[in-house]
């Protein structure tokens, strides 16, 4: 269960729960509320003790990622298949119902990519900081790449992982980055 902050009504303790992280207010009802702090969310779970749900302490996990970049080496995606297709709706259905796909992209209109792991994502828009807000979003990216104004390809393993076949030399147009949280 996760959420942005937890309201506790307060019954006279002394002293705050050990929850690193985070700040502690009371509200006018004298509630104790407890925000974690900017690039932190609060994460509770829950534990079967005894044949009986129990809620496990609140903690703060980090929820912001740095990118470590490379001049090492550029990143392509390849697809396997090219198919022509009316949409980018039947582009995804045809991904949906091709077990090798795990993700496809429109190239010109018309022609439907198809891509299969590690790639996990591909746009054609080369803007470095979407690429890494689109990486963001998804816990499973690990790496990005970009060519300036062209695309933008995701992967779901870390740069040592990825095929040579996707590798390409370094040129300045290449941006080329793992995602690092903590």
């Amino acid at each position: 269960m996760a959420t942005n902050n937890i309201k506790i009504k307060f019954t006279g303790c002394i002293t705050y729960p050990n929850i690193t992280d985070a700040n502690f207010d009371k509200d006018c009802n004298g509630n104790v509320v407890i925000t974690c702090r900017k690039g932190f969310k609060m994460v509770q779970g829950l534990e079967c003790v005894e044949e009986e749900w129990k809620y496990q302490n609140p903690i703060c996990k980090r929820t912001e990622c740095r990118y470590k970049f490379t001049n090492v080496t550029g990143l392509r995606p390849y697809s396997y298949k090219r198919s022509l297709v009316s949409d980018s709706a039947e582009c995804d259905e045809n991904c949906a119902n091709d077990t090798r796909c795990s993700t496809s992209a429109m190239t010109g209109g018309t022609l439907c990519g198809s891509y299969d792991t590690p790639i996990i994502f591909v746009s054609f828009d080369g803007n470095e900081d979407r690429c890494i807000e689109k990486c963001n979003e998804m816990s499973e990216c690990k790496t990005i790449g970009t060519e300036m104004d062209f695309f933008c390809v995701l992967f779901n393993v870390t740069l040592d992982k990825i095929p040579n076949n996707l590798k390409r030399p370094y040129r300045t147009t290449f941006t080329v980055a793992q995602k690092i949280c903590e």
